[in-house]
């Protein structure tokens, strides 16, 4: 390890809250976050992860995080070296991925290379670490990386780490370990399922292998292999929060606190809404003894919710908050949830920026994503926020949405000018000229969601509405357009909805950096996706069918597929499905 990456990890732990140093364990464990450090450590899933393994008896855990590029090509095979301890990664009885993005698969080549890791887990060997991934991403859909990893956890993987960490310490051979954790609930081994991919021609759904009909499984077992997602079931394990607390991160003024996990509303596209189902909020009475904790590290928590405002105590919570002489941020916030209160409490706090969420440029777009705000409403946010002294506004919208016509991204214009002159009107009263941008991102469709079987709009179309938006706009002024790039999209679906065949543009993804592998620009990415043997078209820009398997059809996520096919159905006729009623609903299959 060359002295500048020691200096700069040795600068990071010294910045340092709460991290663990556990040397003598007898179980040792690399966590892996795909990404910079940055990222890492505002991610809560990888705090969560970080405190869970650091508090099994006998057990250390360290970091892993992908370089900086700066000092990318300092690293050679096998010199990406934990943050805690210093341990080589080979050295280690197991190395855990936790993934939140489709994108970051592309960085589980390179850093497995910088760990002195064979990529394929079929050439890896008995004396290396186990490598396990979990997280969102793999949750969805792990099947991208599957022949990278020996096995992987599907859904919330806080309680089954502890069964995982007796699996190891039993020892015994790679393969003995690997038929011991596929025994495990929610454990997903895929040395140990067929996948039975066959030719360009899509397969049709069976009851058997990975032929399964997504949810059918909730109950009895059935004919052929599936893997149930798990769900935290123990009522005594509280909502994540902050473990480590560094200055740089996203939120290195905050605490963070999960409030709720998993979302009620049933927005036809978002995956954390189905993922997570069925959701859950900390009580207040928790939610005040996490607050009062995090209050003595941080002036403001982070409330990380699906849908904050929709807790039936969020006046208390706040309120709370206040009365501690803190403030808060927070992660979301529904744009028809607003209250006079709500808005007094964010401006005490600090917020000088809060993104609103349409979702889609028109009241008919967004009544088939099960979003019921007019564009009224969306105007109404806005300037209550502007009159709260909010005077940085954000809206999100995507576009490439199914069904998306000329009318809807003429009604995005229409919105995003009538915002801009209710602020302007507002600006002449008060002298004080609120800030509005608009940040536009291609629709990527998610498996596990009703528009899990819509296409990819496709780069030459985003790129012409985005032309169209710009110069409508433009006539405008003092809007400010930013978004992700059609190129990050496409190959976010790719990794979204591809099988183990998409391993291969993982591969030609990379580019050399020193002795290391870094992920090529566009161009690079291009040229690698017309290189590939398959046609990354047949996952991204085909529309899917019902009837046909899809990768991830052997996951029970407990939702049933004809409800799915149902709220397709739904978006395509504009229809509002009710939200998330646990206690008496027994519609999608999950409760």
């Amino acid at each position: 390890m060359s002295y500048l990456i020691r200096q700069r990890i040795q600068t990071r732990l010294q910045a340092e809250e709460g991290a663990y140093r556990r040397p003598g364990a007898s179980l040792r464990v690399g966590l892996a976050y795909p990404n910079k450090y940055f990222f890492g450590m505002s991610n809560l899933g990888f705090q969560t992860l970080y405190a869970v393994l650091n508090r099994l008896p006998d057990t250390s855990c360290e970091r892993f995080f992908l370089p900086e590029d700066d000092l990318l090509a300092q690293h050679a095979p096998g010199g990406l070296c934990g943050y805690e301890l210093g341990s080589a990664a080979r050295d280690l009885h197991l190395i855990a991925f936790s993934i939140s993005y489709q994108n970051d698969y592309l960085h589980l080549i390179p850093m497995l290379h910088l760990m002195g890791l064979k990529a394929r887990s079929q050439d890896r060997g008995d004396e290396d670490p186990i490598v396990l991934a979990g997280g969102p991403a793999v949750t969805i859909n792990p099947e991208p990386i599957a022949d990278f990893c020996d096995a992987m956890v599907i859904g919330e993987g806080e309680e089954v780490l502890a069964a995982i960490a007796e699996v190891l310490r039993g020892g015994g051979s790679k393969a003995e370990r690997l038929a011991a954790l596929d025994k495990l609930e929610g454990v997903y081994v895929p040395s140990r399922f067929d996948s039975g991919y066959g030719g360009p021609a899509p397969m049709r759904k069976t009851t058997a292998g990975f032929g399964l009909v997504s949810g059918r499984a909730n109950g009895p077992a059935q004919q052929g292999r599936y893997i149930r997602r798990l769900v935290v079931q123990n009522p005594e394990i509280p909502l994540a929060h902050s473990t480590v607390l560094t200055p740089d991160t996203e939120f290195g003024e905050l605490y963070l606190i999960e409030v709720q996990r998993g979302c009620q509303w049933g927005c036809r596209f978002c995956a954390a809404g189905f993922m997570y189902r069925y959701p859950r909020y900390d009580a207040l009475e928790g939610l005040k003894r996490r607050i009062d904790h995090g209050l003595k590290y941080r002036k403001k928590v982070g409330l990380i919710a699906g849908d904050l405002l929709g807790h039936d105590a969020i006046h208390e919570i706040l309120g709370y908050i206040d009365a501690q002489g803190g403030g808060f941020s927070p992660s979301s916030v529904r744009l028809n949830a607003f209250t006079p209160e709500i808005i007094h409490y964010l401006r005490k706090s600090g917020n000088k920026t809060i993104a609103i969420a349409p979702e889609a440029g028109s009241e008919r777009l967004r009544r088939s994503l099960n979003k019921t705000f007019t564009d009224d409403e969306v105007v109404d946010a806005a300037l209550r926020l502007a009159e709260g002294g909010i005077l940085n506004i954000k809206l999100y919208i995507m576009i490439g949405l199914p069904t998306e016509t000329e009318e809807d991204i003429e009604a995005l214009c229409n919105l995003t000018l009538k915002t801009r002159e209710a602020l302007t009107r507002f600006a002449k009263r008060s002298a004080q000229m609120p800030a509005l941008t608009l940040s536009v991102s291609p629709f990527t469709p998610k498996p596990s969601t009703p528009l899990q079987f819509s296409p990819f709009a496709g780069i030459p179309a985003l790129k012409e509405k985005l032309r169209f938006i710009r110069k409508r706009l433009a006539q405008a002024g003092h809007i400010r357009l930013a978004g992700e790039s059609g190129m990050d999209a496409y190959v976010e679906t790719l990794l979204s909805r591809g099988d183990r065949r998409v391993g291969e543009f993982l591969h030609k993804a990379l580019v050399p950096a020193g002795k290391a592998l870094a992920v090529g620009g566009a161009s690079h990415l291009r040229n690698s996706l017309l290189s590939l043997s398959f046609d990354p078209e047949f996952f991204v820009s085909r529309e899917f069918s019902p009837t046909e398997a899809l990768p991830w059809d052997f996951i029970d996520h407990g939702i049933k597929t004809p409800f799915l096919v149902r709220e397709l159905g739904k978006f395509e006729a504009g229809k509002i499905t009710h939200y998330c009623m646990p206690e008496v609903c027994r519609s999608c299959g999950v409760c």
